[in-house]
């Protein structure tokens, strides 16, 4: 064949085939990067999501442990204010008890119950005590009774048991 041109190699793809199959092939590797890119970023949010779902149940486990620890304390608190009121309630007893005692009358066994007191000890007569602490004993409590004997120095030992009903003194609640 004759012609009147030099022959040319012929390209497989012209220019700007070769141009789209490029542009096509980057955008392809770019979304298969983004793909790949994301798919990655989930699977860590997953995984930092169900660390923070455990932390919390971890947190949450101790904020009931706090709590309930919170109430024993306060339970505790109460008791400790109880027993202090009771403290301080029972000391200014004795110590109005000891004010009533007189110089004339001494005593050697003080029992002190919630409904009762029962004091032993030593009086100069019958007159003494029956003048000087009989009277403000049955002025508090419901029933006193009161036995004396004599002992070798001259003395009269004495036992009163005093007691109060359950309505007058303090109650249980």
């Amino acid at each position: 064949m004759l012609s009147f041109i030099k022959p040319r190699k012929k390209k497989l793809l012209d220019d700007m085939s070769s141009l789209w199959l490029i542009f096509i092939g980057l955008m392809s590797a770019g979304l298969i990067g983004f793909g790949i890119y994301i798919n990655y970023k989930s699977s860590f949010y997953i995984k930092m999501l169900e660390d923070r779902e455990n932390s919390n149940e971890i947190l949450s486990k101790k904020v009931h442990s706090i709590e309930s620890d919170i109430q024993i304390l306060n339970m505790q608190k109460e008791l400790y204010q109880e027993v202090e009121s009771t403290n301080i309630i029972i000391k200014e007893s004795v110590k109005n008890l000891f004010d009533l005692v007189p110089d004339q009358i001494t005593l050697t066994d003080v029992v002190m119950e919630r409904d009762s007191l029962t004091l032993k000890g030593y009086a100069i007569s019958k007159e003494t005590y029956s003048l000087l602490l009989e009277p403000p004993l049955k002025s508090i409590f419901d029933e006193s009774l009161v036995s004396f004997s004599t002992n070798q120095r001259g003395f009269f030992q004495f036992v009163s048991k005093n007691s109060m009903q359950r309505s007058k003194g303090l109650s249980d609640d």
